[in-house]
């Protein structure tokens, strides 16, 4: 790994040259780095430190991109308003949307969330399309989530709603509906404090994939949104990313993270 790392540092120093810059100038002053308390990705420890799998990935970044401040944790609302205004100011994890693409420069991606009907892997339910999805006994969604709000927006009649996601953790594994509206990261801490494991649910059904990156705001120079990108690219490549996700995130995101590039995202076609 340490070749590799000293061969992207390489990579990285000719890029800047055939740029006509110094690493100095590409890095410039320091960037503000925000994040929120989401775990577990980012969290605070008990002497006061933003960890956590994606937090600690961004750090490691931050390190050999020549970053030198660290992260600090906010209210979302409140980091995403300094990412808006700036100066240099980094916000992960951000999903990048339509809306968002031209309100910020994007580093990654560093996460992929997907979400759809999850259910036991016992009960072997198959589900197709959404009409098939009309059809079972029962979704359990937690009371004003938006995947909820979606799919009364379609007509759903077969949901069950309790206050707390967690409810329809137990709703489902002890059969009481078929079906559970999550997603791959949001049932990992709910099934952290079970007896239950990820491979007792197992997704049926996609209903959409969201891709998570570092959005950097508008007045961040060019050159350092290049290098922070190439930074990331080459932690894929020689395992880095891997290696901190592991035992955390679903093995299937981290394949697919694992291969630097950008979605195709079709806004941008």
């Amino acid at each position: 790994m340490v070749g590799s790392y000293l061969f992207g540092r390489m990579i990285l120093a000719a890029t800047l040259l055939i740029t006509g810059l110094s690493s100095a100038q590409a890095w410039g002053e320091p960037i503000t780095v925000v994040t929120e308390h989401s775990p577990p990705g980012e969290h605070l420890d008990e002497n006061g430190r933003v960890t956590g799998a994606t937090a600690e990935l961004v750090r490691e970044l931050m390190k050999r991109a020549g970053e030198p401040g660290d992260i600090t944790l906010l209210p979302w609302a409140r980091g995403y308003r300094m990412a808006r205004q700036g100066p240099k100011v980094a916000l992960f994890e951000t999903t990048r949307s339509e809306i968002r693409e031209n309100q910020f420069k994007w580093v990654g991606p560093i996460k992929r969330i997907t979400g759809g009907f999850f259910v036991r892997r016992q009960d072997n339910i198959a589900i197709a399309t959404m009409d098939d999805a009309r059809e079972l006994d029962g979704i359990c969604v937690y009371r004003s989530s938006s995947g909820g709000q979606a799919l009364r927006a379609l007509g759903f009649t077969n949901l069950e709603q309790p206050t707390r996601s967690a409810q329809c953790l137990e709703m489902l594994m002890h059969g009481r509906v078929d079906a559970w509206m999550t997603s791959d990261i949001a049932r990992i801490p709910l099934l952290a404090e079970t007896v239950y494991s990820e491979n007792d649910v197992t997704l049926a059904y996609a209903t959409s994939t969201k891709y998570l990156y570092i959005a950097m705001s508008l007045d961040t120079p060019d050159a350092t949104v290049a290098l922070w990108q190439e930074t990331l690219d080459q932690m894929k490549r020689d395992g880095t990313l891997a290696q901190y996700y592991r035992g955390t995130y679903p093995d299937e995101m981290i394949k697919a993270l694992s291969q630097p590039g950008r979605p195709d995202f079709p806004w941008l076609d």
